[in-house]
């Protein structure tokens, strides 16, 4: 048996090895293919096999094998979005070149997705390796209660986020629950929006406020505060991928109609928390966009 699974990762790791479309570093998709088959078919496979049957002098060396095409091919996409950002960092209006991007190596950004893209799309990784979001930090501090842990906005969801919003330069949009930053970067690239974080984590914040220096984005700014003592008085447009649930989901949409009295807002919303916002009597739905996973929401101030 252990003789017929080496044999197996044998001839899956010389298919991987025999593939040319992957070197080539416009062919992004086939590429994070490979690395898929290269994560789960083969280094996984072996660590499984290896835990129940013990140490394998051909499995380790297949292993060793495996891990070196990992690294040569990762190696493909870090030279290729490296040289990414630096076009991006350098364009005046980066929006149309990231798109441009967006479809040139992933394809439609526009579609509605599907569960499968929200599970793994090609675009969130692309999205993650322009951003340079490779690593989740170490927390530094427990979450209070209410608060939601970390879990990245769908780059396809920010995509009709950024089409249903309208956001002008005189806009400014609020992430709350901003995590690494995806939205609030993606947001400020693709438009001309003042764009801000709100994290409670500040390990977060910090790596989001990196992410954004590196790509020249001096219209974003990430707030490392508890959501329930931000100064909101000068956002107009507010998302929220249900990052906080109950009393201070309440308490933070107390904050936000207080701000709608002084001038006309709008919240969009992502996930369980948008059955909550809906029931608020100072806003009104304005965009509903369903998605076979969840349902983006936009709501405007009464």
């Amino acid at each position: 048996m252990l003789h017929e699974t080496v044999q197996e990762i044998q001839a899956t790791l010389r298919g991987i090895e025999e593939q040319e479309t992957p070197w080539v570093e416009a062919n992004f998709v086939e590429r994070v293919d490979a690395l898929d088959g290269l994560s789960w078919r083969i280094l996984e496979r072996i660590e499984n096999v290896q835990y129940v049957h013990g140490y394998h002098t051909e499995l380790a060396s297949l292993y060793h094998r495996g891990t070196q095409l990992w690294q040569r091919l990762e190696a493909v996409n870090a030279q290729l979005f490296c040289r990414l950002r630096e076009r991006l960092a350098a364009a005046p209006s980066p929006g149309p070149l990231l798109r441009q991007l967006c479809e040139t190596y992933v394809g439609r950004v526009t579609h509605e997705p599907t569960w499968q893209d929200l599970e793994a799309d090609y675009l969130d990784i692309f999205v993650n390796g322009i951003l340079h979001i490779d690593h989740l930090p170490e927390e530094t501090q427990p979450l209070q209660p209410g608060m939601i842990g970390y879990h990245p906005t769908p780059a396809r969801v920010i995509f009709a986020l950024i089409e249903h919003a309208h956001l002008s330069a005189e806009a400014v949009f609020y992430d709350l629950g901003a995590g690494l930053g995806r939205v609030v970067l993606l947001v400020g690239l693709l438009t001309a929006a003042h764009v801000k974080g709100v994290e409670f984590e500040p390990a977060y914040c910090a790596y989001a406020q990196q992410r954004a220096d590196r790509l020249h984005l001096s219209r974003a700014t990430f707030l490392n505060v508890d959501a329930r003592q931000a100064d909101y008085a000068d956002g107009t447009v507010f998302f929220l991928y249900t990052p906080f649930t109950g009393r201070m989901l309440q308490a933070v949409l107390a904050k936000l109609e207080a701000v709608a009295h002084t001038h006309p807002i709008t919240l969009v919303t992502y996930g369980a928390c948008s059955r909550d916002v809906a029931q608020q009597h100072w806003l009104q739905p304005t965009v509903q966009q369903a998605f076979a996973h969840d349902t983006l929401a936009l709501f405007s101030s009464l």
